[in-house]
């Protein structure tokens, strides 16, 4: 089937071609999934292509798009061919991004602290306070443990000669890692010999790490046992269905800004057995919303008096308020 297709295959040497070399010929890393496609009957391949729609329509994940009459509750696209990269390719990506995120985790924590960044010029103070992501209230906020960027997503890019570019941060509440999962485990029933033989690397260890990370960083008092919760905006959010699909893999209450509460400097979650105290949020809505006392004032999604919480360090908000700057 690989090589019928092949012979229709838009190969531009203009651009990067993830699968061939310039000279067409199939990349050391791709030789065995391409083997096993070659292998594929035409019949059984539309077999996957369907348990794929089907498996997306069954599990109800969606993509929202605003302003969209036709766009709420819309399926999740996936293509079922994976993007290959071989290990050693994938530690020079993941050494670079952990860089990246350290180097704007820094920046956050000056820009909101000494800001010796504008002081000694390395800056321009327009370029700062000149765009609506510098949230004043958060000046001199020092977040629990010092981090601001729990979460970090990266869009990546390839330049024409095989170079990855940065084309885009995302600091503020980076969706993604819940559509990723779902898509792990979809395309892992599709190429199951695969999966095994190529050895992909699990996401298991990701989602357990940041279960111990916030966890680890819990205020907590005495015998408290760490109580996390995921703030979302509610289901009109175009990646709703991630926040309660990444809220029940996790284990934490899926809440909206309604469901807690503040009393003195501290969150509380309101149950039917009374107020329960809460240690972390994870937060999947806009930082400007998330505190309608001091940032945006007509916002109805956010908790009154959640930075002031914040301030304190009774309370670990990931990613903190103002990593969106």
């Amino acid at each position: 089937m690989a090589r019928t297709l092949l012979a229709i295959y838009p190969h531009a040497a203009r651009r990067y071609d993830e699968m061939l070399t310039a000279e067409g010929n199939v990349r050391p890393h791709w030789l065995r999934f391409f083997d096993h496609l070659d292998a594929v009957a035409p019949e059984e391949m539309r077999e996957r292509l369907e348990f794929v729609d089907r498996r997306i329509q069954e599990n109800g994940v969606t993509y929202n798009v605003y302003a969209d009459p036709s766009g709420a509750d819309r399926p999740w696209a996936l293509d079922p061919l994976p993007l290959i990269i071989p290990p050693a390719e994938w530690a020079e990506v993941a050494a670079a991004v952990a860089q990246r995120a350290a180097l704007l985790n820094a920046m956050l924590a000056d820009l909101y602290g000494e800001q010796r960044l504008l002081s000694e010029g390395l800056l321009p103070p327009a370029l700062v306070y000149g765009q609506h992501g510098y949230l004043w209230p958060c000046r001199g906020v020092r977040p629990v443990g010092g981090i601001w960027l729990h979460n970090y997503g990266v869009d990546l890019a390839r330049s024409p000669n095989g170079r990855w570019w940065v084309i885009a941060d995302r600091t503020q509440a980076p969706s993604g890692a819940g559509y990723a999962l779902e898509n792990r485990l979809v395309v892992a029933r599709v190429f199951p010999e695969m999966f095994r033989d190529l050895r992909v690397e699990h996401l298991a260890d990701f989602f357990h790490d940041q279960q111990d990370g916030l966890a680890a960083l819990a205020p907590v008092e005495g015998d408290e046992q760490p109580h996390v919760v995921l703030l979302t905006p509610g289901p009109h959010n175009e990646t709703y269905f991630e926040h309660a699909y990444l809220a029940r893999y996790l284990g934490f209450p899926l809440v909206e800004g309604q469901d807690l509460t503040v009393r003195g400097d501290t969150v509380f979650l309101k149950t039917l057995r009374g107020l329960k105290r809460v240690h972390v949020i994870l937060r999947r809505q806009d930082d400007s919303y998330c505190d309608p006392l001091e940032l945006r004032g007509e916002s109805a999604l956010g908790v009154p008096g959640l930075l002031n919480v914040a301030r304190t360090g009774r309370v670990v908000i990931a990613n903190a308020l103002g990593s969106g700057l």
